[in-house]
């Protein structure tokens, strides 16, 4: 299975990429600018399912852009085909395809791949997170003062709340705040201590999947927004080395 997440992730993730600056946006999911579909995003979901269902034939998978399949066995596959849609149709370079594999309700694997940069994120529950095979670590930056984030794109209102919370301080902490618009992207960047915390409040199972475990691999605390640990039915994460996490919470706690 470790193999198999890993060469999916990148075989589908890598014939996106052949289409990118090339197509647009296919259709809408709804009058939301982030709920946007290419071919792309249909082709890797195609691949991908195709790969799960011929290998493990028994096993659930769950997919941002097809029907649920299984969703109740053991064994459940959680996929985005492609995190980062909008900047994929507009020519950003900025996505990752995402998968990852569930057992009884917890994530056991994560493959996370970013073809434009040809980075393939892998995390093991129990056996650490990996970038092109090499483990990885996150950041060590201990003090709020200096910390660099990556938060949410949507202006959702739970997201407009915690930028304001964040901005209230910003006076007597200088930190860096970015937004990048894929999550695959985000986690990948946390996860290699690139930056140093991240909040999202927002999203569904696809998204969180495959993030959280990397995240929890490479030495971050993930909880949700009150604290608690983060479970494979919460729909909001944050993520920091457990002493940067103290501080954090502080600023979503309420949101």
């Amino acid at each position: 299975m470790d193999t198999f997440i890993q060469c999916i992730a990148k075989e589908a993730g890598d014939a996106a990429f052949k289409m990118f600056d090339k197509i647009g946006v296919k259709y809408m999911k709804s009058d939301h600018a982030l709920d946007c579909v290419t071919e792309a995003d249909l082709l890797a979901d195609k691949m991908i399912v195709s790969a799960i269902r011929k290998k493990y034939p028994t096993h659930g998978i769950i997919s941002e852009e097809s029907a649920p399949h299984n969703a109740e066995e053991d064994y459940v596959w959680i996929i985005d085909p492609i995190d980062g849609t909008l900047n994929f149709a507009t020519g950003i370079p900025i996505f990752g395809t995402m998968i990852a594999l569930a057992h009884r309700g917890e994530v056991i694997l994560s493959a996370i791949y970013l073809p434009a940069t040809r980075e393939l994120f892998f995390a093991k529950r129990g056996k650490g997170a990996y970038r092109n095979r090499k483990r990885i670590r996150c950041s060590s930056h201990r003090k709020w003062f200096g910390s660099t984030g990556v938060g949410p794109s949507g202006l959702r209102p739970r997201a407009i709340k915690f930028i304001r919370k964040l901005i209230a301080g910003a006076h007597k902490n200088r930190i860096a705040y970015t937004v990048y618009g894929s999550m695959a992207v985000d986690a990948a960047y946390i996860a290699t201590g690139r930056r140093d915390w991240y909040v999202v409040v927002s999203g569904k199972i696809h998204d969180y999947a495959p993030v959280v475990l990397l995240l929890q691999e490479s030495g971050c605390k993930v909880t949700n927004t009150r604290g608690d640990a983060w479970r494979l039915t919460d729909t909001e994460a944050i993520a920091a080395n457990p002493t940067l996490h103290k501080q954090l919470l502080k600023l979503t706690k309420g949101v």
